[in-house]
């Protein structure tokens, strides 16, 4: 599968001439909505003024036509909001086809004036809080951060599908998934790929409702809801009913009907007062809800009408075990949650409950809610937050320039599961047009790659890792062909000493050499990255380790890739090991600089050119 870099930029003309045409009518509506109010304002003084009545009917149908518009033009706004969110989707997806990080960057900040808010929007884009000091590979093969897998891939735009697609990325070291689990998932991301315009709609509406803020409330509530007591029930019933008495006094006692009004606001607001300690609780739980719900069914309401055929898709919207579709428990609770609207402004809110026990009966609805669907909210939310993380592994097949699902093998043998082959595989990183393609086979054996500074080589094993990792979520991989086992990834590649744990940067790489070594002993298929194998201690040190290391991971079960300058080793491995084969890159030699072709090629490369780099730039 190849990007369709037109399709978006054919988007992007129909989402820019639809905003133009909604920002006219929008400033057109604005301007009425001032001249209705106007009028209407005046029309009433006017008939105040002249003891004219008529004015007055006048002024009220003024009004009206005032409130209309403002519920047109409230309309028109979403719209232009909406539309305004969905430019700078269809932008972030030509900006991935294109690998231009910055742009991501710029799209993510556009429009944000604080820094506070532009600090919040990078750290969404580049998925650092989700980095694992420690782990296997995180930081090796730049899952997180300014240029990395999740600011390239993530368009996930809650704060639980941004969580599940990190996880996706975090956890094939621990994985036990199935093949039967992967294939399921690459036929729904197949399914996914083939909805672009569904997958920007989600997006943009997810955008638009400010999904980043973690649901605890709305599932503490969920999980925690009870009915309300029989006694606040009554006072809803007796609050509503004693409004029967004032034209009951009325009629009875035309005299008094007047006393009955205020009598009744009384005993609302006793009502109120006495109800206030047991309705907080049901209306704290509804405090920063309102957008969430609202946002989540828009979601599932987008998902819902999108006619998938994917199985796992399907039963990942209704939820075969849950009694009532998503949609349909969300705008049960979302009908209540506008009742709680009315009470946004403490005065007002006030006013409400000494006419009607409003609170009583938001807090009868919001009961009765958790207890029919509480339990039922969690699910939901995990299957949104599983979907949204099928959608970022979509995006391979969508903004590469080729791209292809893997195959697994099949068997669940350890031995059998060592075993890469990839053929065109590119770096997902590095620029999509310039990038240079190539193939590599490891089958239960280890790829020693030599060759110059600057070559390739440890981009190499770098790419090796992330097509194992994103073959893992069960998206496409950059490669014309993959197929693969199911296997733990662990590398040694980005060493830091640390003054803090006074460490060295040769302590460092001891730690991560050794949980690798380790690993090996649990007998389940590993695949193993190293890069310059213990290049914090002197050479003959250095070689003796690297055989000890090579005779530890020689295992039918385990596979790797391995990059060094030690030329003294790769002798040695030569006559004592038979499951080790050789690769290098080359390079070639002109008066302006050093030409790589970084194509990878069988055999040992002992050339060097730390010389030459060093009188490139005046040493030597």
């Amino acid at each position: 599968m190849k990007a369709d870099l037109k399709f978006f930029e054919e988007k992007e003309k129909v989402i820019i001439a639809d905003l133009a045409t909604y920002g006219r009518q929008s400033g057109i509506l604005s301007f009425m909505r001032l001249i209705s109010f106007i009028c209407s304002v005046a029309l009433a003084i006017w008939g105040y003024a002249s003891h004219m009545p008529v004015l007055y009917y006048a002024g009220g149908f003024v009004f009206i036509l005032f409130i209309v518009f403002c519920f047109i033009h409230g309309g028109i706004i979403d719209k232009v909001n909406y539309l305004t969110e969905l430019e700078k989707v269809n932008s972030s997806y030509m900006a991935r086809i294109k690998g231009d990080f910055n742009e991501l960057r710029n799209i993510a900040v556009k429009g944000l004036k604080k820094a506070e808010d532009i600090g919040s929007a990078k750290s969404r884009l580049y998925g650092k809080d989700f980095d694992e000091p420690g782990h296997d590979y995180c930081a090796d093969l730049d899952l997180f951060g300014k240029k990395s897998l999740f600011s390239l891939l993530n368009v996930s735009e809650s704060s639980f599908g941004r969580k599940r697609f990190a996880e996706s990325l975090l956890t094939p070291h621990v994985s036990g998934i199935s093949v039967e689990e992967l294939k399921a998932k690459q036929k729904a991301v197949e399914e996914l790929i083939s909805k672009p315009d569904m997958l920007m709609d989600y997006q943009a509406t997810a955008r638009v409702g400010k999904m980043t803020k973690d649901p605890k409330a709305l599932l503490d509530f969920a999980s925690t809801g009870s009915k309300t007591k029989s006694f606040a029930n009554f006072l809803i019933f007796f609050g509503v009913i004693i409004w029967i008495s004032v034209p009951a006094a009325f009629l009875a006692f035309p005299d008094y009907g007047t006393a009955m009004i205020p009598a009744c606001l009384i005993i609302n607001l006793i009502i109120w007062i006495i109800g206030r300690s047991f309705n907080e609780q049901y209306i704290k739980a509804c405090e920063g809800m309102p957008n969430q719900v609202l946002a989540m069914l828009k979601l599932y309401t987008i998902l819902e009408n999108s006619g998938f055929e994917n199985e796992l898709i399907k039963s990942l919207i209704k939820g075969n075990d849950r009694s009532k579709s998503a949609c349909e428990i969300l705008k049960e609770l979302n009908y209540v949650l506008r009742l709680e609207s009315f009470r946004s402004q403490p005065l007002f809110a006030l006013i409400i409950n000494i006419i009607f026990p409003l609170d009583y009966l938001i807090s009868y609805l919001m009961g009765k809610w958790a207890v029919k669907y509480g339990k039922d909210l969690p699910g939901y939310i995990e299957s949104l937050a599983e979907l949204e993380s099928l959608m970022c592994a979509s995006q391979t097949g969508l903004v590469f320039a080729e791209s292809s699902f893997p195959d697994f093998v099949g068997s669940d043998d350890p031995s059998d599961n060592a075993y890469f082959e990839g053929e065109d595989l590119a770096h997902p990183l590095l620029d999509h047009d310039t990038v240079v393609r190539n193939s590599v086979t490891i089958n239960k054996d280890i790829a020693i790659i030599t060759g110059s500074n600057m070559s390739g080589k440890t981009t190499l094993i770098r790419t090796v890792g992330v097509c194992t990792v994103l073959a893992m979520t069960g998206g496409m991989v950059p490669a014309s062909k993959l197929k693969l086992g199911r296997m733990r990834v662990m590398s040694s590649m980005r060493i830091v000493d640390s003054l803090e744990e006074n460490m060295s940067t040769f302590k460092a790489e001891l730690i991560r050499i050794s949980g690798i070594v380790n690993a090996a002993g649990d007998n389940k298929p590993l695949l193993f990255l190293i890069d310059e194998i213990f290049r914090g201690t002197n050479s003959d040190d250095r070689t003796e380790g690297a055989l000890t290391v090579l005779k530890k991971l020689s295992k039918p079960f385990i596979c790797g890739l391995m990059t060094t300058h030690d030329y003294a080793m790769i002798d040695k491995t030569e006559k004592g090991f038979d499951n080790i084969r050789y690769y290098h890159f080359s390079e070639s030699y002109t008066e302006t600089g050093i030409a790589f072709d970084y194509k990878l090629t069988a055999g040992i490369s002992r050339q060097s050119n730390a010389k030459y780099l060093m009188k490139l730039v005046g040493i030597g």
